[in-house]
């Protein structure tokens, strides 16, 4: 059966025979990280962005001097960004407080 794509708050047809009481029982009590992702943000990052054939998983890297290795030779930053302040709510784009 083809899945239809529904807004977050309707149950498709397929998840009909979980529901008991009024009430969706999850087949585990852990939902892998992709299906995390994909109903927060609604977006399927196993999907190939060019083909949209399926990714694999090929290994997680935990280890912080291995990421950074990574990282410098896929040439993306490895440095984590500077924190600043946030701005005033108040104040609009470009306009700075008076000062008092």
């Amino acid at each position: 059966m083809d899945a239809t794509n529904l807004a977050p708050n309707i149950l498709s047809v397929r998840h009909w025979s979980r529901l008991l009481g009024g009430l969706l029982y999850a087949t585990s009590p852990r939902l892998r990280w992709p299906q995390l992702l994909q109903r927060t943000f609604d977006v399927d990052i196993l999907e190939c962005p060019k083909c949209k054939g399926r990714l694999r998983l090929i290994e997680s890297v935990v280890e912080r001097g291995a990421a950074r290795q990574i990282l410098e030779r896929l040439g993306f930053p490895v440095d984590a960004p500077r924190l600043v302040r946030a701005r005033d709510p108040t104040t609009l784009d470009g306009d700075e407080p008076d000062a008092a």
